[in-house]
């Protein structure tokens, strides 16, 4: 009897979609996917996002929030926070996914609008406003089988420019309609084809259509990193074994991250191959060592072959960009295990640096920030390389579960191998 139930659920909803969607696709203007962003990772690449905890402490929470916002005011973070956790519970939505997303969607700037998105969670007001009826919004859900119309109550804020614009009455909204996209999420994917993600978020950013899962992924990220400074959520690590003998830890915050470059890709038109792995990240990020060891360089790259520079971290953060080779700001350490070759690991375009030559480090040690020192047109990321006396190794390969990625392939559809002699 379950079954044939089952069976006639799935006709209707069959049925239902081949009618088409029975409301206007709801699409978010001037947003494109990129395919090779999208063709970095796989969506069955990632492990289940870890629970929030069941109560949030709002002073807890604005500290957590403004180290992820590093560069907003400490007032103002405090009123985000308790702005986001009283939204939160009033519409039962993760306050963790909302703090993400005033980080990623706008770095915690009230004031952006881009791509028709307006303030600190890009809220699109072309996606809802006709479904708003006076303080009341109207959305669907699929319950078996069938369309239901449902109406969720707005008490404190209407849906108006103004209140889109102001950041408390912003945060509300958006609780509000998290709440409506998290309920309204299986009705859309019986009508409207999707790419494969994971998380309602997704439909925040491109609409009834999700066309990549990419931005759902940085968002996630983030809330990662949240959970990590709330003190809720341990990440993954530290990973032992690969023949390293080594405990080793992620290099950024919020693991796993996603790598957009591996090692062997060619660089110059082909004149020379990457050396190692480039992370995505933001701007400012920390960036930690990957296990204990010692400073052996803290510097900057000079223009020409393997020139580099050592100095204090004053004069290292204050070096012309203007001077530097292609590695920019960067630190090596030297580290314990495989003894007859010994390991090395940099950390190259940094912002800023933290550490100075002949420090010892423990395994998740604060030595910088991400940046784009050294870059030329690239986004800001985090170079890392694992060395040995005798060869380049891949940091894809040893960080197994800390990043995530495809593994780089050759024009003859070859993977590139995981470890490459030094040219010497």
């Amino acid at each position: 009897m379950r079954v044939g139930v089952k069976l006639l659920v799935l006709l209707s909803v069959l049925c239902m979609a081949a009618a088409g969607s029975p409301w206007e696709v709801r699409k978010r203007a001037g947003l494109s996917r990129n395919d090779i962003a999208a063709a970095r990772v796989d969506i069955a690449d990632w492990p289940a996002e870890p629970e929030s905890p069941g109560v949030v402490y709002p002073k807890r929470f604005a500290r957590a929030l403004l180290e992820l916002c590093e560069k907003l005011p400490e007032r103002l973070g405090q009123q985000y926070a308790r702005w986001t956790l009283v939204a939160a519970r009033e519409f039962d939505v993760d306050p963790f996914l909302i703090g993400a997303m005033i980080h990623r969607q706008s770095r915690c700037l009230n004031g952006v609008e881009r791509f028709g998105g307006v303030g600190l969670t890009q809220l699109v007001p072309d996606l809802y406003a006709k479904d708003f009826k006076g303080q009341a919004y109207l959305y669907r859900t699929l319950q078996d089988g069938r369309l239901s119309q449902k109406v969720l109550p707005f008490p404190r804020f209407r849906f108006t420019r103004a209140n889109i614009k102001g950041a408390e009455s912003h945060l509300y909204l958006t609780a509000g309609l998290l709440r409506a996209w998290r309920d309204q999420a299986k009705a859309v994917h019986a009508f409207v084809p999707q790419e494969a993600h994971r998380h309602h978020v997704s439909h925040w950013v491109w609409g009834d259509q999700v066309e990549s899962a990419r931005q759902e992924d940085r968002i996630l990220g983030d809330r990662r990193r949240l959970l990590e400074y709330y003190g809720s959520h341990v990440g993954p690590g530290p990973i032992y074994g690969f023949g390293l003998g080594l405990a080793l830890h992620s290099p950024l915050d919020g693991a796993p991250r996603v790598i957009s470059s591996g090692l062997g890709s060619e660089r110059e038109g082909g004149e020379r191959t990457h050396k190692g792995i480039d992370i995505e990240s933001d701007m400012g990020e920390p960036v930690r060592s990957v296990s204990k060891g010692r400073v052996v360089f803290s510097g900057v790259d000079l223009p020409g072959h393997q020139n580099n520079l050592i100095l204090p971290t004053g004069d290292t953060n204050t070096y012309p960009r203007d001077a530097m080779g292609s590695g920019g700001r960067y630190v090596c350490i030297a580290h314990g295990g495989m003894k007859d070759t010994g390991l090395r690991t940099c950390y190259m375009h940094l912002d800023r640096v933290f550490v100075k030559q002949g420090e010892t480090v423990a395994g998740g040690h604060l030595i910088g920030t991400v940046g784009r020192s050294g870059i030329k047109q690239s986004a800001p990321h985090l170079h890392l390389e694992f060395r040995t006396r005798t060869e380049v190794l891949d940091p894809l390969l040893h960080l197994k579960g800390l990043v995530i990625g495809q593994p780089t392939m050759r024009e003859d559809g070859k993977v590139v191998p995981h470890f490459k002699p030094i040219d010497h």
